[in-house]
């Protein structure tokens, strides 16, 4: 098969196509003949030798794809030869084929195309993981999620208003626009504007119920004084 290799850590001129061995399909695995791949942040660290989970060079990174069922596995039972599918590839989906654990999988509905497929596994799951799982959002809570037009940030934003709830979101000015049509009902501007202080105008002092924070440290203290009583704070 075909794959996108990284030589050794760098910048983009380090990748090369080359033909590499068709990966084996172990119990309980699929293998998938890739039609479009997803670029993520972990694809560029791993590239430029700052993700400490992938592999070693040379090495195929890609972490999310959209295919076809090529293969499957002893113990498989969920999908057949054939089937459209989407899913995580935990590395290796910058291929012509690739492996994945069944439970990392999903049909692929008709009414969605490939390239929209691979796009959803990393930033949906992430979103969903925080905003629902651990963040327990409910209809008629309020959530704040930061980096609102990031990927991750979108997902978030789409999967809230789709519970009910009422949405602030910070991103710059220029993108306010973009992030209202993601559900996103309160736009912050975090280059001008202090997210405390305007969340807590807005709710007339009464704040939040979850904040979703992929920013860091220099935020989760006001994270926190915006909480009800009860609150959850992920990140």
């Amino acid at each position: 098969m075909r794959a996108v290799v990284i030589t050794t850590h760098g910048d983009p001129d380090v990748l090369r196509v080359e033909q590499r061995p068709d990966p084996p399909v172990g119990p309980g695995q699929v293998r998938i003949a890739v039609e479009a791949t997803g670029i993520n942040f972990a694809d560029l660290l791993a590239r430029s030798g700052m993700y400490p989970d992938a592999p070693k060079p040379p090495c195929v990174v890609g972490y999310e794809v959209a295919g076809t069922i090529e293969s499957v596995g002893e113990g498989v039972d969920a999908f057949s030869i054939g089937d459209r599918v989407f899913g995580g590839s935990k590395f290796g989906g910058q291929a012509e084929l690739v492996t994945a654990s069944e439970a990392d999988v999903l049909p692929l509905p008709d009414r969605l195309s490939f390239e929209q497929g691979a796009a959803i596994p990393v930033n949906y799951a992430t979103a969903y993981a925080g905003v629902v799982l651990m963040g327990g959002l409910r209809e008629g809570d309020r959530v704040l999620i930061h980096s609102a037009a990031g990927g991750v940030g979108i997902a978030a934003s789409q999967l809230s208003r789709n519970i009910g709830a009422e949405v602030f979101g910070t991103a710059s000015a220029s993108k306010h626009e973009a992030i209202r049509e993601h559900g996103v009902t309160h736009p912050i501007d975090y280059r001008s504007d202090d997210f405390e202080r305007e969340v807590s105008r807005i709710t007339d002092g009464e704040g939040i119920d979850v904040a979703f924070d992929a920013i860091g440290p220099s935020s989760f203290r006001k994270d926190y004084r915006l909480l009800r009583p009860g609150g959850r704070s992920r990140r």
